[in-house]
């Protein structure tokens, strides 16, 4: 917990405000898509807002993993974290809570501020919470079986057309059932099946292995 700690005082940085200034905008800008519509529509566009609010997630979650985990990787220490006996989940946990938890502070005002139009069911509150968690893990995994560093900058189109293509693919199943739960579960299946095959190939052999 102490080294997740000290990660979040690194991540948690002036970069961070600007990050959370962004996002306190956007949300406000997002929040003209007023609810003067049917339920139905309303119900969709919340789907929208928070769907929203994880691409954001995404993208900072991104941004600050190059603070540490990035960083980490391309200085060796990783490697060095493995040769005195850190197992590969102790690692994961540790990258993957340091950077969930920044990220949440850093978007926790602009969700404040949708909260307060969102008509928030536990449905939406799971597809946003398990999300943010499922597209954290998936960026920690990526990076560690990243080999060539410089990749890892290109990555923010990847995971922003992941996260479209999760939205549209999962929007499709909703407007066939008319349902959130079969919504949420085509989206934990989607993103589940992603970090399970990312985490199998996640070996020590491809997090050491690392060049800039």
């Amino acid at each position: 917990m102490k080294i997740v700690m000290k990660d979040l005082e690194k991540l948690l940085d002036k970069n961070a405000l600007l990050m959370s200034l962004m996002a306190l905008i956007c949300t406000f800008m997002a929040l003209f898509l007023s609810d003067g519509g049917s339920q139905e529509i309303n119900k969709v566009l919340d789907i929208v807002k928070i769907d929203g609010i994880l691409i954001l997630f995404v993208l900072f979650g991104l941004e600050l993993s190059k603070n540490t985990l990035v960083e980490d990787k391309i200085s060796k220490k990783l490697e060095f974290l493995l040769a005195n006996g850190l197992s590969i989940g102790k690692i994961l946990g540790k990258y993957f809570f340091s950077i969930y938890f920044a990220t949440l502070i850093i978007v926790l005002p602009s969700l404040i501020l949708d909260l307060m139009k969102l008509d928030l069911s536990l449905i939406l509150a799971l597809n946003l919470i398990l999300s943010s968690f499922l597209y954290t893990l998936i960026i920690v995994l990526i990076i560690l079986c990243t080999r060539n560093m410089n990749k890892v900058n290109s990555l923010q189109m990847p995971l922003i057309g992941l996260s479209l293509a999760v939205m549209i693919g999962c929007g499709l199943v909703y407007n066939f059932t008319n349902s959130l739960v079969f919504y949420l579960m085509a989206k934990f299946f989607i993103l589940g099946s992603i970090s399970i095959i990312l985490g199998i190939n996640t070996k020590k052999e491809r997090i050491v292995v690392s060049y800039y």
